[in-house]
This record gives structure tokens, sequence and C-alpha cells, in this order.
């Protein structure tokens, strides 16, 4: 129990408010890029196939698309530590019936098909016993939910529109890979605020429920 109160919700403060930070950012790149994405669906703007960077707009697309990019990828990273440090806290806490270790809490993520689903459900379990309900770690959250379903939608819709992007030969088929990322913009408005939330309020429940048990534990 020392680890953690010493060390645990400490670093999973630090790593929070790094990560609500770049969650932030990240809704801003995303609003920014919607609006060329809007542009181009509504015909306010034709993008060239073969030159997409051939205008001051489009290079001001390309800049934004690789911030956008950028913000993503680091965004990643410091939400698997975010997540990795959040289970590392309730293993510590020895929480009954929490059945992820820190590593598979992230590492689900990454395999395929059972991304669908196993990170959702390692998530509900944080989010459950971070809040005190031991017991019933596997019981729905709502806050969980709707990030996951942001996520989902966000995920498979961005890798379609990726895939279509790079394999676009005339205007038309350009046309439906940006239409298809306005659909992942669209729903990155929902996953950005729900991940905020679920970040704040598992941080938050960390070191209400979690530390106190600790002092408890310490003094019993």
């Amino acid at each position: 129990m020392a680890e953690f109160q010493d060390d645990g919700v400490e670093i999973l403060l630090r790593r929070s408010r790094l990560l609500v930070y770049l969650l932030i950012a990240g809704l801003v790149a995303t609003a920014m890029f919607f609006l060329f994405e809007l542009s181009e669906i509504t015909g306010f703007w034709v993008v060239d196939v073969n030159d997409p960077f051939n205008s001051p707009l489009g290079i001001i697309y390309g800049i934004t698309g690789l911030t956008h990019s950028l913000i993503y990828f680091v965004t990643v990273i410091v939400f698997s530590m975010w997540i990795h440090r959040a289970a590392h806290n309730i293993v510590t806490a020895d929480i009954d019936g929490f059945s992820y270790t820190p590593g598979w809490a992230v590492g689900w993520f990454f395999i395929p098909f059972a991304n669908l689903f196993k990170p959702f459900q390692a998530m509900r379990q944080i989010w459950n016993a971070s809040h005190g309900a031991s017991g019933f770690l596997n019981e729905g959250s709502q806050t969980v939910t709707i990030w996951w379903s942001a996520w989902l939608v966000v995920t498979i819709s961005g890798n379609i529109s990726l895939r279509l992007t790079v394999a676009a030969t005339d205007a038309e088929q350009l046309m439906w890979a940006t239409q298809i990322g306005a659909i992942s913009s669209v729903a990155s408005f929902l996953l950005f605020p729900a991940a905020i939330r679920l970040v704040k309020d598992i941080t938050r429940a960390q070191t209400e429920y979690l530390q106190i048990n600790a002092l408890a534990e310490r003094f019993a």
C-alpha cells in the first residue's frame, strides 16, 4: 500500500494533466481538419488528386493533417501510460476481482479482433475498481460505454478513410475517403469530451477512494 500511497496517485495525476491537455489539443486539431473536410465535401474547395499541395490552401490542409496525426500518436502513447498506471494502482491496492495486469490493460489495444472488446472490458474494470465497486467490476458504466463506442467509430472510419485516400486514383474515390473521414471527425467530437471525463473521473476516484483505502489499511 505504501507504494500506491506515496507514488501511484502522484504519477497518475501528472499523466492525467498531460493527457487532458493533449485531448483538448486533439479536439481543436480535429475541428480544424473537419473544416477542410467540410469544404471539400460541399465543393467549396476541390483537391487535386495528383498534387493536393499545389495551392496555399492545400499546404495548410497538409500541415493541419500532419499536426492532427502527430497529436494523435502522442496522445495514444500518453493514454497508454495513463491506463498502465491506473491499472497498476488497482493491482497494488489489491482490489478484489480485478482481472487485468497493467501490461494487458494496454496490450489488448494492439491485438486484432480482441481490440474490439477487451480494452473496453479492462477500462470498465478500472472505472469500477477506482470508484470502489469491489465485486461489481464488470457492471456497466455510461461514461466508459460512450467513450468506447465513439472510439470504435473514430478508429474504424478513420482507418477506412486512410486506406481509401492512399488508394484513390480519381476525385470520386477521394471524395468517398473524405466523407468517411468526416464521420470519424464528427465522432471525435463525442470521443474527446468523453475521454476527458473518463480520465478526470478515474484519476479523481483513485485519489479519493484508493488513497483513502491505502491510509486505512496502513493504520488498521
